[in-house]
């Protein structure tokens, strides 16, 4: 069996505008290197520069992430959510703020993406009554990395964001139309909050906002940190489902 990221990349192809064929990108189709959207621009953020120095994490980090490999990466994920919201997924950005993890770096790093996953986990059960044997297509994707803080006008928020030395999460979650969840997503996790946060757990806060459009840009948004080169992609990126065996 692929891995996560490895499954989903055979599902995304070149971001393309015509979308006159209805195509949606099979397991099968290879990703394409074409024009990406600008980059330089991020959704729902006042960040404007970066505070912490570029980690020095030895010659294989991020050795693939030349020029054309962030272009093909980036367009592919783009093609994927953008195909998915044209057949009526819900789109939503999603931030992780997580509690003081104990270990080092990489260690905080492994326990946010676990957090995640179990949360994952936990939303799937509510979007489909039988995820074992689902088609892939009935399921939730996530898409999404660990991110750290860059310098905010507002430092209001500063204690939060800089816990586990500014680790935290930002994703993008695309809900199937046939779905059993009666209410928004937003509202599901208002309204449920306690099965994925709060005290006593690892996950601090979770914020799930809607995302209308401009999806070369939240994509961005998302894989800032990998794109920048503060992370690797090994290290960062988290693309959810995976295995059957992993889902529940």
């Amino acid at each position: 069996m692929r891995s996560a990221p490895d499954r989903i990349w055979s599902t995304v192809a070149n971001n393309q505008p015509d979308h006159s064929s209805h195509h949606r990108p099979s397991l099968d189709d290879p990703p394409a290197d074409n024009h990406r959207p600008d980059r330089n621009r991020y959704p729902v953020s006042s960040e404007t520069s970066d505070a912490l120095p570029t980690p020095t994490t030895g010659s294989d980090c991020w050795h693939a992430c030349d020029a054309g490999f962030k272009s093909t990466m980036v367009d592919g994920y783009t093609r994927l959510v953008t195909d998915r919201t044209l057949e009526g997924w819900s789109c939503h950005l999603v931030t992780v703020l997580f509690s003081q993890l104990p270990g080092s770096r990489a260690a905080i790093v492994n326990r946010m993406k676990d957090e995640v996953q179990r949360c994952y986990s936990t939303l799937l059960t509510r979007v489909h009554r039988k995820p074992r044997t689902a088609p892939t297509d009935e399921l939730p994707v996530l898409l999404g990395a660990i991110d750290l803080p860059v310098y905010k006008r507002d430092r209001t928020s500063a204690p939060k964001v800089f816990c586990n030395c500014g680790l935290h999460f930002h994703g993008i979650i695309l809900v199937p139309p046939a779905s059993r969840l009666r209410e928004s997503l937003v509202d599901h996790f208002q309204e449920n909050w306690k099965l994925y946060a709060g005290p006593g757990k690892a996950i601090q806060r979770i914020d799930v906002r809607p995302v209308a459009g401009d999806h070369g840009r939240v994509v961005d948004y998302v894989l800032k940190t990998v794109l920048n080169g503060r992370l690797s992609y090994d290290e960062a990126i988290l693309v959810l489902p995976r295995t059957r065996g992993e889902l529940i």
